[in-house]
């Protein structure tokens, strides 16, 4: 663009309205034109002081451009004019991103308390989940985790994000009990939110009780997914079927029979309500959970309950995110740790 090109746009850009200038330099951010995204943000202002929301999004580019000590200043400006924000919820944008200079700094005590600020924000407004603390972690200390998503439901919103990182930071502090309640809940969240689209899809879908349950009510769905597994183990093996109906005629002996094939591949393969219940939501693949946080949580909190003393609570973790059908680093790391629980977590360093 030569001179007076760019003289045109600038004299063009300051009679624009500041929420147009605005909105161009979020776009300018989002297609890595940093400088430009800068210019157009400060500009929105006009003569004026620049909203908590250009605030926020000036500390975004400061933080790409690596300068974490302006990004955090920016950060810490926007919260302090937070109950002006266009949109309230933006704030919570703000903490996460604060969490994360905190975390490059190394500052750990305002990591952690800026993440509780948010976990208890959402949280401690609903006095039954904290009253039921205790007994979320005894049933699946006691009865395990197919007892606890049979019992109860969490439904976490904005907090949950804070949840799965303390349930990380705790992990990497070794303070076991503080982690295995900061990752049960985005473990809960999502397997609730994972239930409830189930139920908005098929109107029939509970969380069985049994797997007896599940076969009886969903037969069809667990035969094709032991005919993958056995797959997966390197055998083509079909359950049998009416050559008329096409129904299956012999579940329980091909169940059976596809189990000693698929534990040549898997040794702890076990279906159970948990296990079905996940491959449940990873096949209808609803795009707005945050799995990310599911396997995440279920990874920490198994090693925590293995360092609490309960490992076969541990194991049965492991086992679950082990079938998962989505390829994901946490499967990989959960067949190291059934190999061996010792085996230290290689990039978990604060």
């Amino acid at each position: 663009m030569s001179v007076p090109e760019a003289r045109a746009q600038a004299q063009s850009n300051e009679n624009l309205p500041g929420w147009v200038l605005f909105e161009k330099g979020k776009a300018l951010y989002e297609q890595g034109d940093l400088s430009g995204a800068l210019e157009l943000i400060n500009l929105s202002a006009g003569k004026g002081v620049l909203t908590p929301e250009a605030l926020y999004w000036i500390g975004r580019v400061y933080q790409a451009e690596g300068d974490n000590l302006l990004a955090r200043k920016r950060y810490e400006e926007a919260l302090a004019d937070a109950r002006f924000l266009y949109i309230p919820d933006t704030k919570w944008d703000i903490y996460y991103s604060l969490s994360e200079i905190y975390l490059i700094e190394k500052d750990y005590d305002r990591y952690e308390q800026i993440l509780l600020t948010v976990f208890d924000e959402e949280v401690k407004r609903n006095t039954e989940i904290i009253r039921r603390e205790h007994s979320y972690v005894q049933v699946l200390k006691t009865e395990g985790l197919d007892k606890l998503l049979l019992l109860y439901r969490i439904k976490l919103s904005y907090s949950l994000e804070a949840s799965s990182r303390l349930g990380r930071y705790y992990n990497s502090r070794e303070l076991w009990k503080s982690s295995v309640i900061k990752n049960l809940y985005p473990l809960m969240t999502v397997y609730t939110a994972g239930i409830e689209s189930l139920i908005n899809r098929y109107p029939d879908f509970s969380f069985p009780v049994n797997m007896e349950e599940a076969w009886g009510n969903d037969g069809e769905f667990l035969i094709r997914v032991y005919e993958d597994f056995c797959r997966q183990s390197g055998e083509a093996f079909s359950f049998q079927r009416d050559l008329n109906t096409l129904e299956a005629i012999d579940i329980e002996n091909d169940v059976m029979t596809a189990e000693a094939i698929i534990k040549k591949r898997f040794p702890r393969f076990s279906m159970t309500p948990s296990a079905y219940t996940l491959l449940k939501i990873e096949d209808h693949n609803p795009g707005f959970l945050n799995m990310e946080a599911l396997y995440s949580s279920m990874f920490f909190l198994a090693e925590a309950l293995y360092r609490e003393g309960h490992p076969d609570s541990a194991d049965e973790l492991w086992a679950l995110l082990i079938l998962s059908g989505n390829q994901t680093p946490w499967k990989k790391l959960a067949e190291g740790k059934i190999m061996n629980p010792e085996l230290e977590t290689p990039f978990l360093k604060y």
